[in-house]
């Protein structure tokens, strides 16, 4: 059975800017179980191999037309317990942002304050 995810990916003057300076856009899809129904959370059922998306230095908004496939069996779509009945399933796409400076935290100088 064939899995197949399709959408526009629209990135933004900015970000066009910080890939052309080293920023990477990743795709990452995962096929989740949906439970109950109409959520976006539920168990992961595959994982699409991670992709870079191919984002073009310039000025202006880009589109960029994605379509992936990945096969798998009916059976590991098998969310629900009763075999033979219905399984709902849908996929998340999260677009990571690769190569950002680390996360800094830091912490004020501790204050007393009295009773």
């Amino acid at each position: 059975m064939t899995v197949n995810v399709t959408y526009n990916a629209g990135i933004n003057p900015l970000e066009r800017f910080l890939v052309a300076n080293g920023l990477a856009l990743v795709e990452r899809i995962a096929v989740i179980g949906v439970d109950p129904p109409n959520t976006t959370t539920g168990t992961v059922l595959h994982n699409f191999p991670a992709e870079a998306l191919p984002v073009t230095p310039g000025g202006g908004a880009q589109n960029i037309p994605r379509n992936r496939s990945i096969l798998v069996t009916r059976a590991s779509l098998q969310e629900d317990n009763g075999l033979g009945d219905e399984d709902e399933i849908r996929c998340r796409i999260v677009i990571e942002a690769r190569n950002l400076p680390a996360t800094i935290t830091g912490f004020t100088d501790q204050e007393i304050l009295l009773g």
